[in-house]
């Protein structure tokens, strides 16, 4: 009899949990879909250059934007070990990322050789030879 008592509280207490989480489902299904956060628009970066005898340098750079020793690059490096195409920038879905374009002597992020686009935070030292580039993020409005 106990046994019995014992086995109607624990199912009445599935069939609450139950009606609960049924509940709950409804009353977020009648809201509708959630909207994703939407990242704004990555249009440019800055990027801090460090090049070999030179004075620092701060560039606005835009997607696509090219990184080597070529006439081409948007960053042009006079240093032997930079590849003529070295490396690109990305932009895309509020995320700024790199890749190395296969470079004799590859890419580095903080002292580890690129492999693929890998995402930059603000702060990552990006090295192609003996050049250092630092990503500094999304321009603020107050440089505009």
């Amino acid at each position: 009899m106990i046994a019995d008592t014992l086995a109607v509280r624990w199912e009445s207490l599935l069939l609450a949990i139950g009606a609960l989480a049924l509940a709950l489902w409804a009353i977020r299904s009648a809201a509708g879909p959630q909207p994703l956060e939407e990242k704004p628009a990555l249009r440019s970066v800055l990027l801090e250059v460090h090049r070999s005898g030179y004075a620092t340098d701060t560039i606005e750079a835009r997607d696509g934007f090219l990184l080597g020793r070529g006439r081409d690059c948007d960053i042009a490096f006079d240093d032997a070990a930079v590849s003529k195409m070295h490396a690109r920038l990305h932009l895309a879905d509020g995320i700024a990322t790199i890749e190395d374009l296969d470079s004799t002597n590859g890419t580095l992020l903080n002292g580890k050789r690129l492999d693929g686009m890998v995402p930059l935070r603000r702060g990552d030292r990006i090295g192609l030879g003996t050049n250092q580039i630092v990503y500094l993020g999304a321009p603020s409005s107050d440089d505009a």
